[in-house]
């Protein structure tokens, strides 16, 4: 590996100016997402030369096969049995209540059980999304063999007083989970609105007020978010932003489609040069370069989204694409650590087939500003993953306690670790997911298709690999994100 970055590392400079020289000049881009109207057209694949169809055949077969899990039975039970087993699992009390003289001791709230539907699973958001899991595995698995206690699950948390006791809450807390845990329950409504169960209907009726209710905020919220967060944890905008607009399309919802519509070109259109770089932070659990390209691909149209994305992606050759490759500490795993070696080695022999003259001066585009590299403003990684709101009059005290946030509080430096490793495994499987949903995306007959659709495979068979290593800090919600990866991949 030591080889591989000295001879990429001399080249980084050099093979980003020529990125930007010739992605502009062959798209005939003068400014940043202003094109001609061809690009709302269909979009078609490059035109490349031999060499660089060579490269990236070359680079997509360095890429290693591995073996992909199947979606069957046996996965389903894997991926409904962690649901069920923290759903009713009561978030800790928070850790860190001391002041300088004065201890704040915090009591249960009393029925919690009958008046509360997201107690369990470590933190709010991580209840939501396990109730999603079980609700899709359930509607793929109709026989499923634990279906009578899914059920019975579903029928506790989705229960007309439990539901009323979160929409009571939220009529006082504005800001609480805003946007990730209200995303998520827009794409729980969704499904549960889509299902042809005799008891879903009963159960989304119950859930309706407080989508509602989270629809209607993030319409009158999103013409007043001025800058996105781009970081790569809970407050990530355009993770959010896509799956609230998977459900409002589904959903019919068009007032909120609408004003999706109208804020994602507006903060992320001008984005180019993605400071891949950056990611992942220490404990992050998304990749804002690819949740920002899955996006945009849902909001622009195809001939926009090829031009837009040339311009923001490193070439899957490149060395600046090298960190999407590489989303869990392979260091505990020997065949995940080969995995790893093979795409660096990869991707190291396709730079050395570039033509040196072919890669021209360097341009402006690569003169930034050091703490920004790219067109993207620089976010560097943090610790804790959850930002301050943009509005603190709306309720700076309510922005969700993360799994980092509660074991920093208490000192428990173990506790910390176990955390923040359960975000990079998880990382493997977003990754993989958004790499899927790219490809999907991509002009066809682009060969950059195979290269995602290879590297979300590898993404995806080190997650499953490392799924179980962080204990409960891990199983309580990276089950819901390897179901999304599976349900990500094409159909044969």
């Amino acid at each position: 590996m030591q080889t591989t970055k000295r001879v990429t590392r001399n080249r980084i400079l050099v093979l980003l100016a020529a990125f930007a020289c010739v992605s502009c000049d062959a798209l005939g881009i003068d400014s940043l997402g202003a094109n001609d109207d061809s690009a709302e057209g269909a979009a078609e694949a490059p035109v490349l030369t031999t060499a660089e169809a060579r490269t990236i055949a070359g680079f997509v077969n360095g890429i290693p096969a591995v073996d992909t899990r199947d979606f069957d039975l046996e996965t389903a039970l894997t991926l409904v049995a962690m649901p069920l087993s923290c759903l009713d699992r009561p978030h800790a009390a928070p850790r860190d209540r001391s002041t300088y003289l004065d201890e704040i001791v915090a009591a249960r709230r009393p029925g919690y059980e009958r008046n509360r539907s997201f107690y369990g699973c470590w933190d709010w958001h991580s209840a939501v999304n396990s109730i999603w899991t079980m609700v899709k595995i359930y509607k793929e698995f109709p026989a499923l063999p634990v279906a009578g206690l899914v059920r019975e699950k579903l029928n506790d948390h989705l229960s007309a007083g439990a539901l009323q006791g979160e929409l009571e809450f939220f009529q006082e807390s504005t800001t609480f989970e805003r946007p990730y845990g209200w995303a998520w329950v827009l794409k729980l409504y969704a499904e549960l609105r889509t299902w042809d169960h005799p008891e879903a209907a009963r159960w989304a009726d119950n859930l309706q007020p407080l989508a509602t209710l989270f629809s209607g905020r993030m319409v009158a919220y999103l013409p007043r978010l001025q800058r996105p967060s781009r970081r790569g944890a809970h407050s990530n905008t355009a993770f959010s932003l896509t799956m609230m607009l998977d459900y409002a399309r589904v959903m019919e919802d068009v007032t909120l489609q609408e004003a999706i519509l109208e804020a994602a070109p507006r903060l992320f259109a001008d984005d180019y040069n993605c400071p891949t770089a950056y990611e992942p932070g220490g404990s992050d659990f998304l990749s804002p370069c690819l949740e920002e390209a899955v996006l945009m691909a849902e909001v622009l149209g195809p001939g926009a989204f090829a031009a837009w994305f040339d311009q923001f992606m490193p070439p899957v050759t490149s060395r600046e694409f090298l960190p999407l490759t590489t989303p869990v500490d392979a260091s505990v795993d020997d065949d995940a650590a080969e995995a790893v070696e093979a795409v660096e080695a990869a991707s190291a022999e396709a730079e050395e087939t570039m033509s040196p003259a072919a890669v021209g001066p360097e341009s402006d585009a690569v003169e930034q500003d050091a703490t920004a590299p790219g067109g993207v403003p620089a976010e560097p990684p943090e610790e804790t993953p959850v930002e301050a709101p943009a509005e603190a009059e709306e309720g700076a005290g309510d922005e969700p306690a993360t799994e980092e946030q509660g074991s920093q509080g208490s000192g428990d430096e173990a506790l910390r670790r176990l955390a923040s490793r359960s975000h990079l495994i998880g990382l493997a499987f977003i990754r993989a997911a958004a790499m899927n949903r790219i490809a999907a995306a991509l002009p066809p007959g682009d060969p950059r298709i195979n290269a995602y659709h290879k590297l979300a495979a590898l993404h995806g068979s080190m997650g499953f690999a490392a799924m179980f290593d962080a204990d409960y800090a891990g199983s309580h919600w990276i089950g819901t994100f390897a179901l999304k990866y599976l349900l990500s991949r094409p159909h044969d």
